[in-house]
């Protein structure tokens, strides 16, 4: 698909909307358009969260009659892929935390192209180069200790501590087969330090299994006192005994995509909620739920630092798209790893 500048894009889709037909697309002018109506949201974001931002569209677009379907970001692709195999989907806004998914629906024709004016202020590297999609939230992928457990000395510090005698049968994460930000921190562990750093650190005793919920579990009962978790699960979990430990070789930066897609019944309704979302009030909702907000001058969650003040891993130049195409195979070899 050809890349247009971002500029050009906004000014290509502020006064139309297309809708994708079986007879070509339908294009329909939109200036003084109201959003009303009912318009479906598919969401990962965690239900307090999702309640907040329900109860800011009403009160922002009275005619508006948002519905959500809120579950895991594997879940809401496999709902939304078997609606769309079966037919067709109400589902107008996507709003999960699996970027690689967004970078195969829109290969698939499935997006439309849509940025909120507030596009212009977010980092180029958290916005689709064809539109497709933007990042609305940013969460981080910390280390963990349970800090009645493992005294400050004996904590990891790096990831790449993992695979040492120190952690041995002491170390848990999420499943990276059901959960998308565990996904990501896997493919970024696949590219560097690599698959035979991913093995070791499998022979060394990893548990991994469930979301962000069963590996605080675990991290509080001391079953597994050292895991990676995203730091929202710490700063939500006031009474944890987990501590956070921001990894010198990086935390991971995962960037919580929001798009269109190209059969939403209700475009002009599907817009506001994504201006909504990416305006100051709705990235507001997004830090009360412990989460980082993609405009970068909107302070960070309580209790959580300035990205800009620890050591991240960077996307750099084409790892989506590699990540997207071979994602499959990624989670073929995960599989099979864990099986042994």
């Amino acid at each position: 698909m050809r890349s247009l500048s971002l500029p050009l894009l906004l000014a290509a889709t502020a006064c139309r909307v297309e809708v994708g037909s079986p007879s070509g697309p339908v294009t329909a002018d939109c200036p003084g358009a109201e959003p009303e109506g009912e318009v479906w949201v598919y969401t990962s974001m965690y239900p307090h969260v999702v309640e907040r931002f329900e109860a800011l569209v009403r009160e922002r677009h009275p005619n508006l009659e948002p519905s959500f379907f809120q579950a895991g970001s594997e879940k809401v692709a496999q709902r939304v892929e078997a609606e769309w195999a079966a037919g067709s989907s109400p589902a107008c806004v996507l709003l999960t935390s699996d970027p690689f998914w967004y970078a195969k629906l829109d290969a698939e024709g499935r997006l439309q192209p849509y940025l909120p004016p507030t596009s212009l202020r977010i980092d180029r590297s958290l916005v689709d180069p064809d539109g497709a999609w933007l990042a609305a939230r940013l969460s981080l992928m910390v280390l963990a200790a349970n800090g009645d457990r493992v005294p400050e000395a004996e904590r990891p510090t790096a990831f790449s501590d993992l695979t040492g005698p120190a952690f041995r049968d002491r170390f848990t994460m999420g499943d990276p087969l059901a959960s998308g930000t565990n996904f990501t921190l896997l493919s970024f562990w696949a590219e560097e330090p690599g698959w035979d750093w991913v093995d070791a650190l499998q022979a060394n005793g990893l548990v991994a299994a469930g979301g962000g919920s069963a590996v605080l579990q675990r991290l509080d009962s001391g079953e597994r006192p050292v895991g990676a978790i995203l730091l929202e699960n710490l700063l939500a979990a006031p009474h944890t005994s987990a501590v956070p430990i921001f990894p010198t070789d990086g935390a991971v930066v995962i960037p919580g995509p929001v798009a269109i897609t190209a059969g939403c019944p209700n475009p002009v309704a599907a817009r506001a909620i994504v201006d909504l979302l990416m305006s100051d009030e709705g990235q507001a909702v997004i830090v009360e739920g412990d989460m980082y907000a993609a405009l970068p001058e909107v302070p960070p969650p309580d209790g959580a630092p300035r990205l800009g003040d620890i050591a991240v891993r960077t996307w750099g130049p084409g790892f989506v798209e590699r990540v997207s195409t071979d994602a499959g195979a990624i989670k073929d070899r995960w599989a099979a790893l864990v099986s042994r």
